[in-house]
């Protein structure tokens, strides 16, 4: 089994572990890569385990990953002076939060725009894009074969598309 295998497998499941427990996005890709980086670097010690084994542990680095972060965010604050924290009302101050509210409105969109389209189209798409949830794994979830599940996605996403498409007087950028 390649690392390459378990990156393509496993990375949504990695991500969406991350981002459970951290509540951010940014964080949750750099924990997602610093487990994969943690495992090519040991992979030599992982080589006679079975991919569920594998998978239990690539689980359990990003959960130490993340329970680090909350460490040192906590650390952090333990150590923040007047100095630090005026420092820190300074970048929020000269950073404008504008471009995260846009980014929710457009999340928001989709979101509505997935929730208008009719089933099977509106469960899928729901399960792969705002779930992240894999194709073999939205298949399982729904009894389909991955090869109908693939024609319904590739249809879905022409819908979707359609009606993003006539949404441009609208905000999404």
């Amino acid at each position: 089994m390649s690392i390459e295998y378990l990156v393509e497998k496993y990375s949504k499941l990695v991500y969406k572990i991350c981002y459970d427990m951290l509540k951010n996005s940014q964080d949750a890709e750099d924990i997602t890569q610093e487990v994969y980086i943690n495992l090519y670097s040991n992979f030599n010690r992982y080589s006679d385990l079975s991919e569920n084994e594998l998978k239990n542990i690539i689980c359990k680095i990003a959960l130490n990953k993340c329970k680090d972060i909350f460490k040192s965010k906590a650390k952090k604050l333990e150590n923040m002076t007047t100095d630090n924290v005026l420092l820190l009302e300074n970048y929020i101050d000269n950073n404008d939060i504008e471009e995260e509210i846009i980014k929710l409105e457009n999340k928001e969109i989709i979101d509505r725009l997935i929730s208008s389209l009719k089933d099977p189209y509106r469960k899928i798409l729901y399960y792969y894009y705002i779930e992240e949830y894999s194709l073999d794994e939205i298949a399982e979830k729904m009894n389909v074969t991955k090869g109908t599940l693939k024609m319904q996605v590739y249809r879905g996403k022409n819908i979707l598309k359609e009606k993003l498409e006539s949404f441009k007087g609208g905000k999404l950028l």
